[in-house]
């Protein structure tokens, strides 16, 4: 008969699974953009740079890329010499996971009148979004409000429902950031997957959700300090520590302290979609369910529940 200890030990260990893995390319540098959709925009978008070894994976910066020039006008009209520079410096090898929305649901473009358009990819709709609702003036508030005011009720895209995504394109909160983010997009050279293979000597832009990678990595549902609540350092602190053993991440103590340290989560949101964009490029930017519209996109992560084994 087993004694009371060893009935203990056996129930706490019971139908548990192994730590979480996830797999990272070889080589390659990727960025993660958390992004963002108000005026003076560029004081809020913050950059982080993961780079791959075969051995190990390395945050190399963490930073804001536009804070000299913060208007959405400036950052708009830098962010394709950004890009091309960030892709020369990465010999080529460049993908950056963004955190807005990089289409609308089919039902939605249908009312636009640019579902054609879609089917070409981001840098296209943003196109057609910009000389439809931003116009000379520039008013981007005000070029997101007509949008939103002209689709009318929420809609969310097929991926939106696989990733559990808790903020629509078109939601009051993130209507903005999805709106300024295509218009930035129009004209940029870049490969954007599932729209198109990545291209040799072209960075590859996907989309990305920082929240799906925290949750399905550790379960964890929110990381930003709740107004008038209790922080939540150790929560940013205990997806970083995930991140250091299941992806194998280095980061220097300065850029830890950077990201528990700052209680609107944009520092580790950057860091997620870096690390969602490493592993979106592992898996060959593969495994998008064939009943998701090709106009729709598709919100690129690490493998769901990492810590099953296979």
């Amino acid at each position: 008969m087993a004694s009371d200890q060893e009935a203990g030990t056996a129930s706490a260990v019971f139908g548990r699974s192994p730590p979480p893995h996830v797999a990272l390319p070889p080589r390659g540098v990727f960025v993660g953009l958390c992004w963002s959709g108000v005026a003076g925009a560029g004081d809020r978008i913050v950059a982080a740079q993961v780079e791959c070894e075969p051995d190990r994976a390395r945050l190399r910066k963490l930073w804001r890329p536009f804070t000299d020039a913060p208007g959405r006008r400036d950052v708009r009209a830098r962010f394709g010499a950004w890009l091309a520079e960030e892709s020369r410096w990465a010999e080529g090898r460049l993908t950056v996971g963004v955190d807005f929305a990089l289409s609308l649901s089919e039902t939605h473009l249908r009312q636009l009148g640019l579902l054609r358009q879609s089917l070409r990819g981001p840098a296209v709709l943003g196109r057609h979004l910009e000389e439809r609702f931003l116009g000379e003036a520039g008013d981007f508030t005000g070029g997101a409000a007509r949008l939103r005011a002209e689709l009318g009720r929420e809609r969310p895209r097929v991926t939106d429902c696989y990733r559990a995504a808790t903020h629509l394109p078109t939601s009051s909160r993130f209507h903005r950031r999805t709106f300024f983010g295509l218009v930035t997009l129009a004209g940029v050279e870049a490969a954007f997957p599932p729209w198109d293979p990545p291209r040799a000597g072209l960075p590859t832009v996907v989309e990305v959700r920082p929240a799906h990678v925290a949750r399905a990595l550790c379960g964890v549902c929110g990381h930003r300090d709740p107004a008038g609540g209790p922080g939540l350092e150790p929560v940013r602190a205990a997806v970083l520590r995930t991140l250091r053993s299941a992806a194998r991440l280095e980061f220097e103590m300065e850029q830890a302290a950077a990201v528990v340290e700052d209680g609107e989560g944009d520092h580790l949101d950057a860091v997620l979609a870096a690390v969602a964009a490493a592993a979106a490029a592992a898996d060959g930017f593969g495994g998008v369910p064939p009943d998701v519209p090709r106009c729709e996109g598709w919100i690129h992560s690490i493998r769901e529940e990492p810590w099953r084994p296979a």
